[in-house]
């Protein structure tokens, strides 16, 4: 599996590898994240991304709240 559609499966048609990058203010570029998911360090790929899916719920609940 690439890791665009492992980032798709997670997070949704709308994120590519280029948006976890963004996301990350660059701290994940998209060819460390390659890296990281097809090596040891896949655990930390998966926990970046359950906290990109926490922060996304926070920004949806509060702008539903808002609303």
């Amino acid at each position: 599996m690439k890791l665009t559609q492992y980032i798709k499966l997670e997070l949704g048609t709308q994120w590519t590898a280029n948006t976890i990058s963004e996301q990350t203010q660059g701290a994940l570029s998209k060819r460390t994240a390659n890296n990281w998911y097809n090596g040891e360090k896949r655990p930390i790929l998966e926990l970046v991304i359950d906290g990109l899916k926490y922060r996304k719920m926070q920004s949806e609940q509060n702008s539903n709240e808002s609303a």
